[in-house]
């Protein structure tokens, strides 16, 4: 029975700790008026322009590049498939 408590607890700190985690990437805003420039996911207002991004984090350091295709995997199954004819 403590077992089965303990495993929810922390079952639910870890979900908690995967919820807090960001779901869209940050890109660099430059202000067209003043020229500062300041790291965010969305545009503060029309005078922000995006100037670079995507990135992973919130210092806009580390680039969100998608994960090349691999090339030596097989072909998906539904393309495998045969065609149905008409």
């Amino acid at each position: 029975m403590k077992h089965q408590l303990f495993i929810g607890i922390v079952g639910l700190a870890l979900s908690g700790a995967a919820l807090a985690q960001p779901t869209e990437s940050f890109y660099l805003m430059r202000n067209k008026v003043s020229g500062k420039a300041v790291c965010a996911q969305h545009p503060i207002s029309p005078d922000w322009v995006r100037e670079a991004g995507p990135f992973k984090d919130q210092d806009c350091k580390v680039a969100d590049k998608p994960e090349p295709r691999r090339s030596d995997l097989p072909a998906s199954p539904l393309e495998l498939a045969p065609k149905k004819k008409e």
